[in-house]
């Protein structure tokens, strides 16, 4: 990545060759027609930058597909920051060994990004989150609480 994108179709061209299982290739026009409920046409216009910009509602639906913030296609900075993030996420599984379900990568990009967009103490939120569902899985079956359900009078 020497530079940054600056036209929609650049952007989308680095999520879909970026933003898919590593078991599999990037999304063709067909596929990203049928999750955006657009014609293959459509998404080749704005792929092939036929088309400048998409409506509105279809870009919120691309952002939302391939999980990046909801500025990615109209703030550069926003821009940069993803596509570090996911390259830096490439190189890391790449230089990883396997033993690691391709699904688990995509959906780990996908956190990445979405966590990007909040606030430090937000992140810091999701960070004692993520803490506390590691504290809790490390602890053997017999020793994590159970949790009754209510009774109906809330009691």
């Amino acid at each position: 990545m020497s530079e940054s994108p600056t036209t929609f179709a650049e952007k989308l061209a680095f999520l879909i060759e970026t933003m898919h299982p590593d078991s599999r290739g990037p999304y063709d026009d067909e596929e990203l027609a049928r999750a955006l409920g657009v014609s293959r046409q459509y998404v080749w216009q704005l792929r092939t930058g036929r088309r400048d910009e998409p409506r509105h509602s279809v870009a919120m639906k691309i952002v939302r597909f391939f999980g990046v913030p909801d500025d990615y296609f109209v703030n550069d900075d926003t821009t940069v920051a993803v596509m570090r993030q996911v390259q830096d996420l490439l190189q890391r599984r790449d230089g990883a060994t396997g033993g690691t379900d391709p699904r688990d990568d995509v959906e780990l990009r996908r956190l990445t990004l979405r966590i990007l967009g909040l606030s430090a103490e937000e992140r810091e939120t999701v960070s004692s989150v993520v803490e506390e569902i590691r504290s809790y899985e490390a602890r053997s079956r017999h020793h994590r609480p159970r949790r009754k359900p209510a009774r109906p009078d809330g009691t």
